[in-house]
């Protein structure tokens, strides 16, 4: 009698595993009981919804050395605009003893080196100057400084 009892009870959890496993479904009866029924989606609602990936991007950064350049006048001259990033600049000759400066600006060439300059010469144009007519000098400096950044690619 045992023997037919164990062999019923096999053959309800051999039935119950096969039709678990035909419909795709491996919930136990206690799980079924708190599902809830699903209603089918339509077109319209699947379109509505924005679709989530689940694929993660690996970002890769690497390091580079970048270098700031700071253009300055150090005597005979007005720095008036210059790229950190380039080591171009404009520049107007200034004279140190009126203060008149030229009317129009001079494109100057690139300073990139730390310590570099520009050494050039120029007359003032003012006449009521003691100095209009006099060669003066100009010096336009430039300063390097640098660091190490990140860079994702």
């Amino acid at each position: 009698m045992k023997k037919i009892i164990a062999l019923v009870i096999a053959l309800t959890l051999l039935f119950s595993l096969c039709s678990c496993a035909k419909t795709g479904e491996k919930e136990s009866p206690a799980s079924n009981q708190n599902s809830q029924t699903e209603l089918p989606v339509t077109d319209a609602q699947q379109t509505q919804s924005p679709e989530v990936s689940t694929e993660t991007t690996a970002r890769q950064s690497h390091q580079e050395y970048v270098e700031t350049y700071f253009i300055y006048a150090e005597s005979g001259a007005v720095v008036t605009w210059f790229d950190s990033l380039t080591g171009e600049f404009t520049y107007k000759w200034k004279c140190e003893t009126c203060g008149t400066t030229q009317n129009g600006e001079t494109s100057g060439n690139r300073l990139t080196a730390n310590g570099s300059s520009l050494d050039t010469g120029f007359t003032c144009t003012n006449p009521n100057c003691v100095m209009w007519g006099k060669s003066q000098r100009s010096i336009i400096k430039c300063s390097v400084t640098g660091e190490w950044i990140e860079v994702f690619d």
